[in-house]
């Protein structure tokens, strides 16, 4: 069943009726996991946000998750999914409210940006009846083929060399900042992302005979909007990149989307006299976006073989505006003053998708084999990118298997035929996190962020602890043959 928007203000509106779904719905189905990674169903009444931006309901740090939510009531269940044509979803947030009384609303907000009656032609509510003992993640995904069927299509085969391990040196970054320094702001481990210190980790993986096959160089090796090397921190990128190589691995690159750090004003957004984020509808920023893509991956070029694609939750907002020039240099200006401004047209997810997209085709021209990863898990974003990402684990869950294995397994859920980079951002509990790193290969591709020290501790000495060789050496041993 199809159910239609009407305008509503700036908003777009549908409500679901009990008797539209067969059945009075008592209890609400987030597919994102919350902040404390709860997964199941909330009673009636509850309001749950779901958009580019987290919230304590949906905080799975996944820009966006699918817009849809599952509804429960006397052994009976259905899925509400918004679906848009390409160009429409053009919306940062969708609040879907279930009553006491069992109706759903569910309100898309165009922030003043789009057309509502032109927008809620190409935008519907799908209402897909589930099996009454059907998984919801098996509902999720039948319904989200039926709305993006271009997203459950294989591609075929992947590149080999995307499933080996992955080392990031964020983890090491951070704790070489609060080894040296002290307890302090994480944003400092950027100034901790150099070449020397990046060859003395990757050293200490190789003495282990951790089988490292992808190393991803995080935040700092460059100014977030002039993707231009730092030549103090990086003297000779080109040269570590072709050391990688001979030595059998292959090298990534953390971008940030939309931190304009060495950007000039033109190519930016605004509101009011506050530059906010870089503007993807900027036709000079674009090919500046292009340029320095194809620069850094092709073989003419810096030889880099792909990117880790970051910060997305930056995307323009009027209702919860963020801007921001590098990581850490981020502030959060208040709603309500003059409306952002855009060179040209869009707003809400279609803005990540075109510079997302952007980023992914050049990519692709300047080296058809590189990896891409993200972590926009919506099958409309299938065409952005080729890897999720199932990013920083947040509160850390006593069963970090269960917290994580859930996104996974609303990734696959989303997009059946991305791989799954598991992640390795966990901190304070040392036992947990190597369990994790050791057995991380069954959720995903696995990934290590510590190759010398471990974030143990964010407000008291000791902050930091040592990861002994003995430890890189049995999770060399937990991933022998990949």
């Amino acid at each position: 069943m199809t159910i239609k928007f009407v305008p509503d203000g700036d908003c777009l509106v549908a409500d679901v009726v009990p008797k539209a779904l067969g059945f009075v719905p008592d209890r609400i189905w987030n597919p994102s996991p919350a902040w404390d990674h709860r997964t199941e169903p909330w009673p009636a009444p509850k309001t749950i946000r779901i958009g580019i931006s987290g919230t304590e309901e949906t905080a799975a740090k996944f820009s966006p998750p699918p817009f849809a939510v599952g509804l429960l009531g006397g052994g009976q269940r259905a899925l509400v999914s918004v679906t848009a044509d390409p160009g429409y979803h053009l919306w940062n947030d969708i609040d879907f409210t279930l009553s006491v009384k069992g109706g759903l609303e569910v309100r898309l907000d165009l922030e003043g940006h789009s057309d509502p009656v032109d927008t809620g032609r190409h935008v519907r509510l799908e209402i897909i009846p589930g099996e009454p003992t059907e998984p919801l993640l098996a509902l999720l995904a039948r319904g989200l083929k039926q709305g993006y069927p271009d997203a459950f299509r294989s591609a075929g085969p992947v590149p080999k060399w995307w499933l080996r391990p992955i080392y990031c040196g964020w983890g090491d970054q951070v704790t070489v900042s609060m080894w040296l320094e002290g307890v302090g702001p994480e944003p400092r481990a950027i100034a901790y992302c150099t070449q020397g210190l990046y060859e003395r980790w990757i050293r200490r993986l190789d003495q282990a005979r951790v089988p490292a096959g992808t190393v991803t160089i995080d935040a700092g090796w460059s100014p977030t909007g002039t993707m231009r090397p730092d030549g103090d921190q990086w003297p000779d990128l080109r040269g570590f990149i072709r050391r990688q190589h001979e030595a059998g691995r292959k090298v990534l690159l953390w971008i940030a989307t939309w931190l304009c750090d060495g950007l000039p004003d033109a190519w930016c957004t605004f509101s009011g006299g506050t530059k906010l984020t870089a503007d993807p509808t900027n036709s000079d920023y674009r090919k500046h976006l292009r340029a320095r893509v194809t620069e850094l991956l092709s073989p003419a070029g810096y030889d880099a073989d792909g990117f880790k694609i970051d910060q997305l939750a930056f995307s323009p907002s009027e209702r919860r505006p963020i801007g921001g020039f590098q990581f850490g240099r981020t502030f959060a200006p208040k709603p309500g003053g003059t409306p952002i401004r855009l060179a040209g047209g869009g707003w809400g997810c279609e803005l990540l998708h075109q510079l997302q997209h952007d980023i992914y085709s050049a990519a692709k021209a300047a080296k058809p084999d590189c990896l891409v990863t993200s972590s926009t898990v919506h099958p409309y974003f299938h065409d952005t990118f080729d890897m999720v990402r199932l990013h920083d684990m947040g509160a850390v869950a006593p069963d970090i298997f269960a917290a994580m294995g859930a996104r996974a397994n609303l990734a696959k859920a989303a997009l059946p035929h991305k791989p799954i980079d598991t992640d390795d951002w966990v901190h304070t509990d040392y036992d947990l996190w190597m369990r994790y790193t050791c057995g991380s290969r069954a959720i995903g591709v696995p990934c290590l962020f510590y190759a010398e020290r471990f974030m143990l501790n964010w407000q008291a000495e000791p902050a930091t602890r040592e990861v002994p060789p003995a430890d890189l050496a049995r999770i060399a041993e937990a991933w022998k043959g990949l």
